[in-house]
């Protein structure tokens, strides 16, 4: 009994497999041409729905990025190699509902006459060959995972595939269910019948009328109306010059009154506007800039604030035509305004401390002096070139009544930072005069190698607080 329910199965089951073996005849018949269109690579025409009634055409897919919708618009050029323009346009002037709709029939369109036979084709050979291999096999477990394993490819290839040829393989895949509901039987399973278990859902393709290929006087409508709306000044008179490269010819007597003309005029007028707005900011963002580099220089905060005002009072006066270049415009004139105020605190801080700031020079004058009176000797004990013992002793005494002319100034907190590094330079120019007269007393190389680390420290130190005091103790000066 058992053995004629297994065959029973296994004749079940290769009547399943010849009936996908059916339509598979007919896909083998088609499929030549299906792989063929498919290898004409022929981009999807899309379409992009406006609020307002309009339609764009997309030569391929479309995006969205952040609050924009990039899509490229053939113009000119031929059907078969066109020649495309990217744009981008808001995304809150498009109709989404109807636009994802003939987005999604498109794509399901493209893929049925391209690679859908082909693909049907293959999916049906493989389901085939595993219910054959059902036939053939005597482990019932074996038997069953092999059927439940076609039944789960027919059930979820059309949400991977468009949907396409979705009603045959449901047919399939309830001649299948009654196969597999058997071969549990066989398997010592609990029978149920698997047509009660929910398939997975058929992707809803949109039932959308396609639109045709769009003819030459829709390219270029098309592009115009894709000039209106994008906001990125570039892209707009890329597109303008290129529709009137395409309309050229119709400049001539023979076009007059015709609708290429009228559009040629349109374009015309309005790069003819674009480029006005071009030159009309240019100029603006060069005065502008000029005025406002001669306030910094004077740390004048007002004469830049009018320098604001007048620019927003212009870019008013030019119908706001070019709102990125007046953000950048006003980028630059914010961080110039914030470099005069600067300037000025710096400039009313100075005011305000330079008698301290002159006294202190004034006390450090004398020490500043003698210590660069000794940098051509502390230069030569960095050689290793000298000077004579009788120099370093004088050196020695110098730097001495430099430090304490030093040590007795109590100096402003703007500068103490660099009067330390001061002090530490003529201590370091004492080391360097002790270790070097030591050096020549023992005839040591290394003594005299560690005076000129010391020397060098020195100048290095001095040269150092030198160029900070002058900074800190002159009058602030703008940035370069």
């Amino acid at each position: 009994m058992f053995d004629r329910d297994v065959t029973a199965v296994r004749i079940r089951s290769r009547l399943v497999a010849g009936a996908i073996a059916v339509v598979l005849t007919g896909v083998i018949a088609g499929a030549g041409t299906a792989v063929e269109a498919a290898g004409n690579g022929a981009a999807v025409l899309y379409r992009v729905f406006l609020k307002d009634g309009g339609v764009l055409v997309s030569y391929g897919e479309f995006a969205r990025v952040a609050d924009r919708v990039v899509l490229s618009i053939p113009i000119g050029g031929t059907d078969a190699s066109p020649v495309l323009h990217v744009i981008s346009i808001a995304e809150n002037v498009v109709e989404w509902q109807r636009t994802n709709a003939y987005a999604q029939a498109a794509r399901a369109r493209h893929y049925a006459e391209t690679q859908g036979e082909s693909d049907f084709g293959r999916l049906t050979r493989q389901v085939s060959d595993t219910l054959y291999k059902v036939g053939s096999t005597d482990d019932p477990a074996e038997r069953l995972a092999l059927a439940e394993s076609a039944r789960k490819e027919l059930v979820e290839w059309p949400q991977t595939h468009f949907g396409y040829r979705a009603e045959e393989l449901q047919q399939l895949t309830t001649w299948l269910d009654q196969v597999v509901s058997e071969l549990r039987v066989a398997a010592g399973q609990k029978s149920f019948d698997l047509a009660l278990v929910a398939n997975a859902t058929t992707p809803a393709i949109p039932s959308v009328e396609m639109l045709p290929t769009p003819t030459f006087r829709d390219r270029l409508e098309n592009g115009y109306v894709a000039a209106r709306l994008t906001s990125d000044v570039p892209q707009r008179i890329s597109i303008l010059r290129a529709m009137l490269d395409v309309l050229a010819p119709a400049a001539g007597p023979e076009f007059a009154n015709s609708w290429m003309a009228e559009l040629r005029s349109r374009a015309a007028a309005d790069l003819a506007v674009e480029l006005a707005h071009d030159r009309n900011y240019s100029q603006l963002t060069t005065r502008a800039l000029a005025r406002a580099a001669v306030s910094e220089r004077r740390a004048d905060v007002r004469s830049l604030e009018s320098v604001i005002r007048w620019v927003l009072d212009e870019d008013v006066r030019l119908q706001k035509a070019r709102p990125a270049d007046v953000a950048a415009l006003l980028a630059t004139l914010d961080v110039k305004l914030d470099g005069a105020r600067r300037l000025r605190l710096a400039q009313d801080a100075w005011v305000v401390r330079k008698d301290i700031l002159d006294k202190y020079w004034s006390e450090i004058r004398a020490g500043m002096d003698l210590m660069i009176g000794v940098r051509e000797w502390l230069v030569a004990v960095r050689q290793l070139a000298g000077p004579s013992p009788g120099a370093l002793k004088r050196l020695s005494e110098l730097v001495t009544d430099a430090q304490r002319d030093f040590s007795r100034v109590q100096a402003p907190p703007e500068v103490a930072a660099a009067h330390s590094t001061l002090v530490a330079s003529a201590g370091m120019a004492l080391r360097a005069a002790t270790i070097r007269l030591e050096a020549v007393r023992s005839g040591s190389m290394d003594t005299a190698w560690q005076a000129s680390s010391a020397a060098a420290g020195a100048l290095m130190m001095l040269d150092q607080a030198t160029l900070e005091l002058r900074r800190i103790t002159r009058a602030p000066k703008p940035t370069r």
